[in-house]
């Protein structure tokens, strides 16, 4: 039952080095001085270079195509795009001019364009790896993984070193959930470059496969490189959390969050983590603050309600399961959480229609019990053996459900059952003061009062209220 929201990470963009092809047969000074200033990454002193060449020959389609370069290497992408268009219309219409613009289309988020520009330098240059690659990755932002994934296959086949492609085809096959795919490409792609973001969506995949030390460990290199990396700090929190180390999530979260305060589903995480540590008080700000910042599907109010349900907070915790019922009218926790609040406000006949449309969901005993509670309190005795026989065909091992029906064979006058339910409860549980009465009760009607009379003392020295006047009836010493 007790799930956590899974964030979905945004690609991060691998500026790898563009494939270009330099003209170095220019003899123009300024243009030599210019490409000698790229090759010495002096990306600013370089287009000041070609910009001052431009002047004297405005039409060389060379020289723009080397400005786009260094635009795209100072992340100018719109002055990259300018540049590549003009160089393309003043002739160079080659592979790297379409593929060098698609990659500043990309950068910009233009994604359909950006695959435009791939496919017309993969008609120019067939099996061109780099330009192959950024298709797929395109298509990848634009949630289109079942056509990336051919593509980067071709990527792979085409140039089985670049790393790239198996990089962003680890990434397809995430949101294909072939994890163990995933994981070959990470590898593949760590093999040729030990790139900390291969780690990241290693660690992903471990994490899918509940590999969590594996991926416990990715995220730990990813935060060894960049401290201040909110996503890693955020996932590996999740991975605490399925493992039930909720104080290590705890901490994680919190880091996320002293990063990157926007996060909604960070906010909603730590209030996950927090529930789970019992600290009701301390997770309903986060609750909150996630479905104060538009995170409020079914599930988000669900937990917020189960939430102010510990903290007694009944009216807040109805209004939020309410959401969730009519969020998502299939929510066995939404129905099961109203009906203890149906309970708690001695609402027996609306516990049993949340428990009827709870169990219509999924059969669970804990549902089966409450249900048996609610009959039970309603006079309907067999009904409550019949959940509680429901409930204990589930979890043999209920402790509670043997001794509610033990009371309720009780009721019926099922005196050899009632014993022997009422006596599996004392062994399971010798505190039980509820159990103890009511054995002894029983034991009165089959006439054996010393034993009626020892029960019913150690019911009242265990602090149940009417044990004593039992003792009193009874005659007991």
């Amino acid at each position: 039952m007790k799930s956590i929201y899974f964030f979905l990470i945004t690609f991060l963009i691998i500026n790898s080095p563009l494939f270009s092809q330099r003209d170095k047969e220019e003899v123009d000074p300024m243009f030599t001085s210019a490409f000698k200033k790229y090759e010495n990454k002096d990306y600013s002193g370089s287009y000041l270079d070609y910009s001052t060449y431009l002047i004297k020959k405005p039409k060389d389609p060379n020289a723009f195509y080397n400005r786009g370069l260094c635009a795209f290497e100072m992340k100018d992408y719109k002055d990259g795009i300018t540049n590549f268009d003009k160089s393309i219309s003043l002739g160079r219409r080659r592979a790297d001019a379409f593929y060098s613009r698609g990659l500043c289309n990309y950068n910009l988020d233009n994604f359909s364009l950006a695959i435009a520009d791939f496919d017309t330098a993969i008609s120019l240059r067939p099996n061109y790896a780099k330009a192959l690659t950024y298709k797929g990755a395109a298509l990848n932002e634009l949630k289109k993984y079942k056509e990336a994934l051919p593509v980067l296959n071709e990527a792979v086949a085409s140039d089985p070193k670049y790393d790239n492609s198996y990089f962003f085809r680890s990434i397809t096959k995430y949101y294909l959930k072939d994890f163990e795919g995933g994981l070959a490409d990470c590898n593949q792609s760590l093999a040729i470059k030990n790139y900390y973001e291969t780690y990241f969506w290693r660690g992903l995949h471990y994490h899918n496969l509940k590999r969590y030390k594996e991926s416990v460990n990715d995220y730990d290199t990813v935060i060894a490189h960049d401290p201040k990396y909110a996503k890693a700090y955020y996932n590996r929190a999740i991975v605490y959390y399925d493992e039930k180390n909720y104080e290590r999530s705890l901490a994680d979260n919190n880091k996320s969050l002293e990063i990157d305060p926007t996060k909604p589903e960070a906010y909603y995480n730590r209030a996950l983590s927090k529930y789970q540590l019992g600290k009701y008080k301390e997770a309903e700000p986060d609750f909150n603050a996630a479905i104060d910042l538009k995170l409020n599907t079914a599930k988000h109010h669900l937990w917020r309600g189960i939430n102010y349900y510990y903290l007694k907070k009944y009216s807040e915790a109805m209004s939020d399961l309410n959401i969730t019922i009519q969020k998502d009218n299939q929510s066995e926790w939404g129905y099961y959480y109203r009906a203890l609040i149906k309970y708690d406000q001695q609402d027996d006949k609306g516990v049993i229609e949340d428990c009827n449309q709870a169990l219509a969901v999924n059969k669970s005993h804990d549902t089966y019990y409450q249900r048996g509670i609610s009959k039970y309190n309603l006079k309907d005795y067999q009904g409550a053996i019949d959940d509680f026989n429901e409930s204990l065909k589930l979890k043999p091992d209920y402790r509670l459900a043997t001794l509610e029906r033990g009371i309720a064979y009780y009721q019926t006058e099922k005196d050899a059952l009632a014993m022997a339910d009422l006596s599996r409860a004392i062994e399971m549980d010798a505190k039980s003061s509820r159990a103890f009465y009511y054995r002894g009760k029983l034991k009165k009607y089959m006439n054996d009062l010393p034993g009626s009379c020892s029960d019913l003392k150690q019911a009242q020295v265990l602090g149940h209220e009417s044990a004593g006047e039992e003792l009193v009836k009874n005659g007991c010493k």
